[in-house]
């Protein structure tokens, strides 16, 4: 009957043994999922600060295009008006 009670309590002890093994396992893993999830949502930020800073620099240089385009336009339209010369020899410009 001493064997048997002693065999109880070794079983109960290894049993105790390793719930808290299995509680320190999960306790690491735990931590480690929360370190993972809060890298995962430092990458979310950047990406997000990348995809604002990539919007704004296209809308400058979309802006910057037109511009260069609505000069280029001007200054060809002046080119062609300067090229245009009147019966008198003088250069007709129209500045309207």
């Amino acid at each position: 009957m001493a064997k048997q009670l002693e065999k109880k309590d070794s079983n109960l002890n290894t049993l105790r043994d390793n719930v808290n093994q299995l509680e320190t396992q999960f306790e690491k893993l735990l931590e480690d999922v929360i370190s993972k999830l809060k890298e995962c949502s430092d990458c979310i930020k950047s990406a997000k600060q990348l995809c604002h800073e990539a919007t704004e620099t296209t809308t400058i240089l979309e802006s910057k295009l037109v511009n260069a385009s609505n000069e280029e336009k001007e200054w060809k339209d002046i080119k062609i008006k300067l090229a245009t010369t009147s019966i008198q020899g003088k250069v007709i410009l129209d500045i309207g």
